[in-house]
């Protein structure tokens, strides 16, 4: 088993069995960490802990303080996929392995700006979006650019072979495409399309979050349903 992670179309794996996961509050200076294990159950927090306080840092009142830190063990069941959001109060998620930190943008390539960067746990001979062609496209989309990408993405959405799984991952692909081109209404509805096939889709509703949130910060006006026809 490995760890897979998955932002605006790019997907790197890593062949790890357990990570720490880190970041910075801009202001508060505050230090948070969590211990994670790779399971072939999904993915289990095994420890959390952060370095003082801050607005969004507050410890849980089972926590206890040791070393600096304020430390806990958080009662959840393996994750199959954990998103990863960013926010204006906080630096870069960094990633560490056996005593080393990279930033995702440093892992994944690209910066990863607003985007949610989704982990999961994968196959590491496995493909984890569409076989195929268009597959190999999706997944460099940065570097394709965002109008091949979406065509690929187009023709691997008419495959009717594809699974749920693998129809939810092209649209989470061509939603970044879209999003990239200023199509915030079309990301939109990718998004809510791969709603309707997953509701509870963890990722899919982080990254939608994610897109009303970067309306705002721009200050667009965009209708939330499409006038109707006359």
């Amino acid at each position: 088993m490995s760890l897979c992670l998955v932002s605006a179309g790019v997907i790197k794996t890593l062949s790890v069995t357990a990570f720490m996961l880190a970041w910075t509050h801009s202001v508060e200076k505050s230090e948070w960490q969590e211990d994670w294990r790779v399971t072939p159950r999904g993915l289990q927090i095994v420890e959390a802990r952060v370095q003082g306080t801050g607005a969004g840092m507050e410890p849980p009142p089972e926590a206890r303080l040791a070393d600096g830190w304020f430390r806990w063990k958080p009662h959840l069941a393996e994750q199959s996929e954990v998103a990863l959001g960013n926010s204006g109060m906080a630096g870069e998620w960094r990633l560490c392995t056996g005593g080393k930190c990279r930033t995702l943008s440093d892992i994944l390539g690209h910066p990863v700006g607003a985007n949610v960067t989704t982990m999961r746990v994968c196959d590491a001979s496995a493909t984890p979006v569409v076989p195929s062609d268009e597959a190999a496209l999706c997944k460099s989309g940065s570097q394709a650019g965002p109008d091949a990408v979406i065509r690929a993405c187009n023709v691997a959405l008419n495959r009717e072979a594809a699974s749920v799984s693998e129809k939810i991952d092209v649209l989470r692909v061509r939603a970044a495409a879209w999003r990239a081109k200023g199509e915030r209404r079309r990301a939109l509805d990718d998004y809510d399309t791969a709603l309707r096939l997953a509701p509870a889709h963890e990722a899919v509703r982080a990254e939608r979050k994610s897109l009303f949130h970067e309306i705002e910060l721009q200050g667009a006006t965009m209708p939330l349903k499409r006038a109707p026809k006359p």
